[in-house]
């Protein structure tokens, strides 16, 4: 038993398959490093790549921000630039200016009721306001302004017309002197004559106090109506003066 079992193959010994898996384990090691080297390198480009595109994708929307907001200013700056100009230059408007014929009529309708009636009727003034009217359907709404203050300041010396001749009227019934109206019939003879002035007084003071607002309403509109004037009309055709002042026999009614 001894020669059989000494005629057998030999059988491998055991350090020889370690050595085969310490060659298998670095030739795998070596692969899987190659491809996580490479896989990071790959991954490293490709994240590279994706980070440039937003900050590109940034740089062109701010300079498209910058486009419109360029844009934004030059119209704005050319908007105001159009309005200064329109403002400066304003355009000149046919006939005569309003204020040359509403300023005679301030004085003698405003004046104390011991002048007598203005000469102006009602009528008249209507017919001031309705023509100018007409003028304001003729021009453009930057220069309405004109006509629409002329007509009213027209339709304030209307009101003061007839408030005047209402009470010239009570003066007249009452027997007071006023120039260039006739008496009356039905002047009350009957009262004292402390009585009747005591009446005339009041009437005097009622107007007094009517005419000084009519006064005020037409004065603030004077100004502003010669200030939308200013260059609209011909020279010479506009006033361009001041208020009227009150006249020395209503300073010293007043």
């Amino acid at each position: 038993m001894i020669f059989d079992e000494s005629d057998q193959p030999p059988v491998p010994t055991s350090s020889a398959e370690p050595a085969r898996r310490r060659r298998r384990r670095r030739s795998s090691s070596e692969s899987s490093a190659h491809r996580r080297s490479g896989k990071g390198s790959s991954s490293f480009s490709e994240a590279a790549r994706f980070e440039d595109l937003p900050s590109f994708r940034s740089d062109r929307n701010a300079k498209a921000w910058l486009w419109v907001l360029a844009l934004l200013i030059l119209g704005t700056l050319g908007f105001a630039w159009f309005l200064q100009m329109d403002r400066s230059t304003p355009r000149q408007l046919e006939g005569e200016a309003p204020s040359t014929k509403l300023l005679p009529l301030i004085d003698p309708i405003l004046a104390p009721l011991e002048t007598g009636p203005t000469g102006y009727s009602t009528e008249y003034l209507a017919e001031l306001q309705s023509s100018f009217h007409t003028d304001q359907e003729k021009t453009d709404l930057a220069d309405r302004q004109v006509y629409t203050t002329a007509a009213t300041m027209a339709q304030i010396l209307q009101e003061a017309v007839e408030d005047r001749a209402r009470h010239i009227d009570r003066l007249i019934k009452l027997g007071s002197p006023v120039e260039g109206s006739a008496p009356d019939f039905q002047t009350r003879t009957d009262l004292p004559e402390t009585e009747r002035r005591h009446f005339e007084l009041a009437v005097g003071i009622s107007w007094q106090r009517n005419s000084g607002n009519y006064r005020n309403r037409v004065e603030e509109l004077w100004y502003r109506l010669l200030r939308l004037e200013q260059g609209r009309f011909n020279l010479g055709s506009n006033t361009h003066s001041m208020m009227p002042k009150p006249s020395s026999e209503t300073r010293n009614h007043e």
